[in-house]
């Protein structure tokens, strides 16, 4: 005897096996290459590069309103050999686009990279940045006049202005990118660019000047 079933339980079948359907597309989506967990994922708020085994990590510039503040990240040597970190540099300006006719191009942003000493980077080894013992140049005196045979007065001097330290970073302010360029000694250079963050990115308490909410909390 045929069995016969009627129109609701009809399309109750018909709705259970399509969520069934369903659910085995959506499974086979989230466990594919192109899954959203398998994709890279950078938590941190710095630029990650990389060239021949040397790994920069999480680099940023650290800087008041302003603009003045200093470079900040980790450098590792996952190589073959050692190598060394020679300069960090803002990038050459890239190619001005064309505006119109009676206007003037936007001037571009100096930024100024503090000079510092290479950095050995042993393999397998790491470093933290900023690191001491950079170049810092002390102020020379240097006279205003060229003295004469029989000087008549006492002659001034003007102290030449004073390097920038090691690591500092000025130009560049908070929200906005740096093209840089990262010099090796032995690794082909790195041109990224970097974020700059502000001076309380990472403090835990809030500002004195941050508005309170309703009821001061």
């Amino acid at each position: 005897m045929p069995i016969t079933l009627s129109s609701r339980s009809v399309r109750r079948t018909a709705l259970t096996a399509a969520a069934a359907t369903l659910s085995i597309v959506l499974g086979a989506c989230g466990a594919n290459f192109n899954a959203q967990t398998a994709q890279p994922y950078q938590p941190a708020e710095g630029t990650n590069a990389d060239s021949a085994g040397i790994a920069v990590r999480n680099l940023l510039v650290v800087a008041s309103a302003d603009g003045k503040g200093e470079l900040h990240g980790v450098l590792v040597n996952n190589g073959a050999a050692a190598d060394t970190l020679v300069s960090i540099t803002q990038a050459p300006p890239k190619p001005v686009a064309p505006v119109a006719e009676g206007e003037q191009p936007p001037a571009p942003v100096v930024v100024t990279f503090g000079k510092f000493e290479p950095l050995p980077l042993a393999l397998g080894d790491s470093i933290t940045l900023p690191q001491t013992g950079g170049i810092e140049p002390t102020p020379t005196a240097t006279p205003t006049s060229t003295p004469t045979a029989t000087p008549t007065a006492t002659p001034t001097t003007t102290p030449s202005p004073a390097a920038p330290k090691p690591f500092s970073v000025t130009g560049g302010k908070p929200g906005t990118m740096i093209d840089v360029v990262i010099t090796f000694g032995k690794a082909a250079p790195i041109t990224t660019h970097i974020p700059v963050i502000t001076e309380d990115h990472f403090s835990p308490t809030p500002r004195d000047d941050a508005e309170k909410g309703e009821g001061g909390h």
